[in-house]
């Protein structure tokens, strides 16, 4: 624990949690009273606030910075990662199924700006697993909602997917990258991989992305 406080902003960081968990719990109780709002997409989009903003005000309150970056070390590289996955599900099942992953896309953004973009900026110097586990934490009881999953099944996936988009924060500063992983996520659980095209799909975006990002380098600028 003394590890942690020397080497992180507490104050920061519990500002951060604390908004995050508030406007978490505001959104989960407008959408309980207004049962007719949960399929508004703007409405969707505002549950993942808490995370963003929490760390905007953070960073700006306490003077805290990032080199996690929307495009990262690469700017074609982020827009490619975010544009073609759309434009083959738009291709697929129409454009509203494109403006629908865009959608999630976004809020991916909005979740990943904080969990990835400021506080696990803010962890980087722990052990990977402490900070892994210190996220996943973090982020499981912020989906204040816990009763209406499977919690054997949704820790385990919050565990791996704070290790998993955490080492493509770390490897590419990109937070549209990791919003992509986050948002294709939430976009699959739309039932489309039901339909053998969108699997297919899916699998490319997937390998594409890897491809895009670890295997494609553009030669050096001569000076």
């Amino acid at each position: 624990m003394k590890h942690i406080i020397k080497n992180n902003h507490i104050g920061a960081i519990a500002t951060f949690y604390i908004i995050a968990l508030v406007l978490r719990l505001m959104t989960l109780l407008i959408g309980n009273n207004y049962p007719e709002l949960r399929e508004n997409y703007v409405f969707q989009l505002s549950t993942g606030l808490g995370p963003i903003v929490g760390a905007l005000i953070a960073m700006a309150v306490f003077k805290r910075k990032t080199e996690y970056t929307l495009v990262g070390k690469s700017v074609w590289k982020s827009v490619a990662t975010i544009a073609i996955p759309c434009v083959v599900f738009g291709i697929i099942g129409g454009p509203e199924t494109g403006i629908i992953c865009l959608l999630a896309f976004v809020y991916g953004l909005l979740e990943e700006y904080g969990w990835r973009g400021f506080l696990q900026y803010e962890l980087r110097k722990l052990p990977v697993w402490q900070y892994v586990l210190i996220i996943t934490v973090m982020w499981f009881l912020w989906h204040l909602d816990l009763d209406q999953r499977n919690l054997l099944i949704f820790f385990p996936i919050l565990l791996f997917a704070s290790w998993g988009i955490g080492k493509v924060a770390s490897d590419t500063h990109s937070l549209l990258f990791c919003a992509a992983f986050h948002g294709i996520v939430n976009f699959s659980k739309r039932g489309l991989l039901a339909d053998t095209s969108f699997l297919i799909a899916f699998i490319g975006v997937i390998i594409f992305w890897i491809v895009l990002w670890y295997f494609i380098h553009m030669p050096a600028k001569k000076r």
